[in-house]
């Protein structure tokens, strides 16, 4: 890739390469025609948790507009998930292991790929195409799981060397504590936080690889709740499109609570990739 190296196997997190799915997160979506929520459990051995916000940006060229972002990830900011001001969500879950091999027909980009494609994607059909065009080399290890404000959503991973690709319109997901809670998916809940936060809950990892944070973004609204289990089960709630309003900044989750009350910090890292994305 054209980004460094290091940053990449640094930022992985949930995203790195394993053997078994046991280190791996969760994430799922709750739907209907009304909302549609996107839940995360974050799991790994770094507790030092951030999100953070970027905002839309207009280069030069009228093609390279992106879209306002919010992430969720580490203290390096190399993005687990993120949510977009169209609607657009994602997260990723290792230990997956499929046929992945660099090829020429794929274009690289600067930076993590993922955050690439939330900037310039818009709904599930425009994540799709960005990853069959762009080099993700985590489909090696992972899965991914994308969903729009429709409550269209995809599982994407690696299947024989080319991407496996598999679409719904009702509440799904996988990852390490989906057997607690698919009976609970199988019956199609209301999309309510309430219920988002029992089944995020009841798939906590604990020990060395536990959940650190969880989130809850809403797709139709652009609502974001943040909840650390079990010392903070009522979420800190953010609104996508006036954090954004702020500019550039980060929180620590761990002091969430404290932080969206003081001076914004910058978010600094991409500062020179951001000049030349593309």
């Amino acid at each position: 890739m054209k980004s460094s190296f290091k940053y990449m196997t640094a930022g992985m997190a949930c995203f790195l390469i394993m053997c078994v799915p046991v280190y791996a997160c969760t994430v799922f979506t709750l739907t209907n025609s009304n909302r549609v929520l996107f839940c995360n459990n974050e799991d790994w051995k770094d507790s030092n948790v951030r999100i953070w916000f970027v905002p839309a940006r207009q280069s030069s060229s009228k093609d390279n507009k992106t879209y306002g972002c919010a992430y969720v990830g580490f203290s390096n900011q190399w993005g687990q998930g993120g949510l977009n001001t169209k609607g657009l969500s994602y997260d990723w879950v290792a230990g997956f292991k499929g046929k992945w091999e660099y090829d020429s027909r794929f274009k690289k980009v600067n930076g993590n790929p993922s955050e690439r494609m939330l900037e310039s994607s818009a709904n599930v059909e425009e994540a799709i195409n960005f990853f069959k065009n762009y080099w993700e080399p985590g489909f090696s290890y992972a899965k991914i799981l994308v969903a729009d404000r429709t409550g269209k959503s995809a599982i994407i991973g690696a299947g024989d060397g080319i991407l496996d690709i598999k679409l719904s319109k009702k509440s799904h997901g996988f990852g390490y504590g989906i057997k607690k809670i698919q009976k609970s998916l199988n019956a199609s809940p209301e999309p309510a936080l309430t219920n988002a936060s029992m089944m995020l809950q009841k798939a906590i990892q604990k020990g060395k690889y536990a959940t650190r944070y969880s989130n809850v973004f809403d797709l139709t609204t652009g609502s974001i709740f943040i909840f650390r289990f079990p010392d903070q089960s009522d979420p800190v709630k953010l609104n996508l499109a006036e954090e954004l309003g702020k500019g550039s900044h980060y929180y620590n989750i761990a002091a969430i609570e404290e932080e969206v009350n003081q001076e914004p910090k910058p978010v600094n890292r991409f500062k020179e990739w951001i000049k030349n994305l593309y």
